[in-house]
């Protein structure tokens, strides 16, 4: 008797369902335990910034053709228009994750020489094209609340309360009182803050028009190409200046 092992894949046929638009976001596994060991910044740290963003173009440049990242903290969120693999979520998940955590290790060990085995998680999210906005908006949403608890929990650090203390004082507080908190005991004003803390970055492909000779007439022509841009000074998605970008991009 054969045994027929694929018929226990049950997993590998779930597919993305046809010509729906979806997310893969995914996070990175003990990244509070990571940023320790190696001494990032806290609460923010631009390098480590860098290296998310650097993580996340390996899924620009393994033609996986996403349309546009989100990265914030340890968070990233790719939006595919058409599917990879077929629309398989478990080749998407896999795939997708694994390039995350070689590209982060990597580029952890060339700017600090620091060998560490980095992980990621992801999950497929469909959406609705008339949703991406809105979901987008919540993502960066998020960060905002990210970036005032990180100030607020690493201000009371910093004063000498243990990480257990300092998340039990924050519990329950709301933003202005968190701003007010960060503001009396460092004098930081959470609204003047870098913007890539406060509303995260963006990767997403630009055109532009390059000028080139035409090998057959010699004459000057200009050809459309396109260029991977980082933003990291992001308007607010739900705004209509943030709207117009993410309407451009998809």
């Amino acid at each position: 008797m054969v045994f027929e092992g694929n018929k226990y894949e049950i997993f590998s046929r779930i597919k993305v369902p046809y010509e729906i638009p979806f997310f893969v976001r995914c996070d990175g596994r003990n990244f509070h335990r990571l940023t320790e060991e190696t001494n990032f910044k806290k609460p923010y740290d631009r390098e480590f910034a860098e290296i998310m963003v650097e993580s996340a173009k390996s899924l620009f440049k393994n033609n996986l053709n996403p349309i546009l990242a989100y990265v914030f903290s340890d968070e990233i969120n790719v939006l595919f228009l058409e599917s990879p693999f077929n629309g398989r979520i478990e080749k998407i998940d896999s795939i997708v994750a694994s390039l995350l955590s070689s590209a982060f290790s990597l580029e952890l060990y060339l700017r600090r020489n620091i060998e560490k085995t980095i992980s990621f998680d992801a999950r497929v999210i469909p959406i609705p094209n008339k949703r991406i906005l809105e979901y987008l908006a919540w993502r960066q949403l998020e960060c905002w609340r990210n970036h005032i608890n990180s100030y607020a929990f690493y201000t009371l650090v910093e004063k000498g309360f243990s990480r257990e203390d300092a998340a039990k004082m924050l519990k329950g507080l709301k933003s202005a009182e968190l701003h007010d908190l960060v503001f009396k005991e460092k004098g930081i004003n959470l609204a003047k803050t870098p913007t890539w803390q406060r509303r995260g970055i963006l990767l997403y492909f630009e055109e532009y028009l390059k000028e080139g000779i035409n090998k057959l007439t010699g004459e000057r022509v200009l050809t459309v190409r396109r260029k991977l841009v980082e933003n990291w000074e992001l308007p607010i998605f739900n705004s209509p200046e943030g709207e117009n970008l993410i309407s451009k991009i998809i």
